[in-house]
């Protein structure tokens, strides 16, 4: 646990709930230290604009990275998971961080919601549909079972010209399969799921059973930084901006580690999809 990830004042404002634990306030501090000091910065150096806009998150966790964006001004936020448990802490959070104004004076701070929504099996909602100016998933497509699908439901929730900013690891790098979940002396290991199926499955037996399970899902769904750029161009989407990184802005916020891009690669197929732990993507809905 690096400690700039407890640092920022907002997260310094939750301890004193007693309903969030240490371990909490930890999680939702390193989200909210990644959206204020890298996440914001390069949004708005694309030309992402927050004010009075309506912004959602899907799979937003403990609401770390939808806080530091809601404190930009924007006019609504909206926070999707698919876990009750993290929908829960999420509302605690906001309601001490941005309280509801006292009955008969004027709202100063934004208003928010949150929602258990599968982006990927279930319609959206009429009353997200189109609502939406900005919407993000970190650290989530990977875990959707259909590509393409997914990111038509996500677009649903964005109106013509609206933003969508997905970060993801792909696949074949290091850690990309996920095994880091199993806690077990295999998931230590890099490029794990290069192995034979045989071998990778004897190997993972060791894990939690709902660890394995999405390891092994992981293993199916394979999304690698190629089937996610073919996927984006088959719905439809504007591609504005691609980043590769070896070493992951989340990393500074975690272990202290400095942040390194290899955008080099984007370019060299195969070594991209080893080489990057992350590939993150700035799209935009076509106006018309």
């Amino acid at each position: 646990m690096h400690e700039t990830a407890t640092q920022h004042a907002r997260v310094r404002e939750l301890e004193q709930v007693k309903e969030i634990t240490a371990n909490e306030r930890y999680y939702f501090g390193y989200q909210y230290g990644l959206g204020a000091e890298h996440i914001v910065p390069y949004l708005r150096g694309k030309g992402v604009s927050f004010a009075k806009k309506n912004i959602c998150e899907i799979g937003c966790g403990e609401g770390g990275v939808l806080a530091a964006l809601a404190d930009q001004g924007v006019a609504y936020a909206l926070g999707i998971d698919i876990r009750p448990e993290a929908i829960d802490r999420a509302e605690i959070i906001f309601r001490t961080l941005f309280p509801f104004p006292v009955e008969g004076k004027e709202r100063e701070r934004v208003s928010w919601d949150f929602g258990i929504h599968d982006v990927t099996n279930q319609q959206t909602p009429p009353e997200w549909r189109a609502k939406f100016d900005f919407v993000t998933l970190r650290d989530v497509m990977e875990h959707l079972d259909d590509t393409e699908r997914s990111l038509r439901h996500v677009m649903d929730f964005l109106r013509p010209g609206g933003y969508l900013y997905i970060v993801f690891p792909p696949y074949y790098s290091p850690f990309g399969g996920h095994q880091h979940l199993l806690h077990n002396r295999w998931g230590k290991l890099p490029f794990l799921q290069f192995l034979p199926d045989s071998v990778f499955q004897t190997l993972i037996k060791s894990g939690r059973e709902i660890d394995i399970e999405e390891v092994t899902r992981l293993r199916t769904i394979r999304l690698t930084i190629d089937k996610f750029r073919n996927a984006v161009k088959t719905v439809g989407l504007e591609l504005v901006d691609e980043e590769l990184y070896f070493l992951r802005p989340v990393f500074k916020l975690k272990f202290g580690l400095p942040t390194v891009k290899v955008n080099a690669l984007r370019t060299v197929p195969g070594l991209r999809e080893v080489a990057a732990l992350e590939a993150g993507y700035l799209l935009r809905m076509p106006t018309a």
